[in-house]
Order: structure tokens, then C-alpha cells, then sequence
């Protein structure tokens, strides 16, 4: 409902689409900072996650990052439910090559790229990072008897975790960028069919 409403007021000359795409942006921050803060009170105090505020600007960005390519798919399909399909299978492929089910280094050479491409890539790796990094995690496990081996296990013993929090703030910004391309790209062509 939404996009029929945006395309006509911006097609009627309301507004410019850079109006209504830096609105959306920044109306979802609100949203997104409380579901962060509110899933990040309820995971820390019920399993007791190392370092509250690391989780919490994770969270933060993940969910700015997907609430971004939620926009941009709803500008680029133009049916709801199409929409909805599109945008988890692309979460469905991101999650499945964030390096969980499958390490980096058994991806088939042809797919070795889609390891960076997801953003799930980043927010993951600093989670199990935050968790399992210091001389401090031990298990009582022959296998993993530390953290590091966890670490070392799914290819992320050298994270860098200020590196890949910019890397979602970019990546978020970079989506609604898009969004705006694609709605302007639309809007000139409106103005060209007249």
C-alpha cells in the first residue's frame, strides 16, 4: 500500500524521492535502536553475553542493515508478498554463507565472493568474536578446550571488530543510497513518459 501511495505523491511532485527516502531512513532509527536495546536487555540478563554494549551496537547495525535492504526491495518489486519472498531469500542465502554452515574456505570458488556481500558476514563474526575471544574462555572439551579454538574453527580468529561495525554503518547507508537511486531512477522516467 505503501508504494502506491509514495509513487503518486512523488509522481504528483510532493515531494523528491531523496525527501522520502532520507525520512525513511531516519524514521527507522528510532524503531531500530529500541528493538535493539530491548532484545539486548532480554538476551544479556537471560544468558549472561559478555560485553552488553559490543552486542548492542551490533544488533543495532545488523538490524539498520536489514531494515535498509527491506526498503530497497520494496522500491524494486512491486508486489508485496513478491517482496517478502525476495527479501528472505536473500537473508536465507546471507545466513547460509556468513561462514556458519559453511567456513569460508570450503565455499566452491564460484561463490567465494557472497562471503563479503552478506552483512550477516560481519555482525556475525563480532558476535562469536565477543564471545569467544580472550585467554579467559575455556571449555571442558578436548576439541575446544578454548575460545580461539571455536574462533579458529569458523576462520574469524583475526576479527576486527571496529572495522566490521563500520563496515555495517557503510553497508546500511550504502542500501539506502540505492533505495534512492532506484526511486529517482523511477521518478525521472515518469517524468519523461508525460
Amino acid at each position: 500500500m505503501e508504494r502506491a501511495i509514495v509513487d503518486k505523491e512523488v509522481r504528483n511532485g510532493y515531494y523528491h524521492p531523496a525527501v522520502f527516502q532520507l525520512a525513511q531512513a531516519i524514521a527507522s532509527i528510532p524503531g531500530t535502536f529500541l528493538l535493539a536495546l530491548i532484545t539486548t536487555v532480554i538476551l544479556i540478563s537471560l544468558t549472561g553475553l559478555r560485553e552488553p554494549v559490543w552486542y548492542f551496537v551490533n544488533m543495532f547495525l545488523a538490524l539498520f542493515c536489514a531494515e535498509a535492504l527491506a526498503h530497497l526491495v520494496s522500491h524494486v518489486v512491486p508486489h508485496f508478498i513478491i517482496g517478502m519472498a525476495v527479501l528472505a531469500g536473500l537473508y536465507g542465502m546471507f545466513m547460509l554463507l556468513q561462514g556458519f554452515m559453511i567456513v569460508p574456505s570450503e565455499f566452491p570458488s564460484w561463490l567465494g565472493w557472497s562471503y563479503n556481500i552478506a552483512f550477516h558476514t560481519y555482525s556475525w563474526r563480532s558476535f562469536m568474536y565477543s564471545e569467544f575471544s580472550g585467554d579467559d574462555v575455556t571449555f571442558a572439551s578436548e576439541e575446544f578446550g578454548r575460545g580461539e579454538d571455536v574462533l579458529r574453527l569458523y576462520e574469524i580468529d583475526d576479527v576486527n571488530r571496529t572495522h566490521d561495525m563500520i563496515v555495517l554503518l557503510c553497508y546500511g547507508i550504502f542500501v539506502h543510497l540505492l533505495s534512492f537511486i532506484v526511486l529517482h531512477v523511477n521518478y525521472v522516467m515518469f517524468k519523461e513518459q508525460k
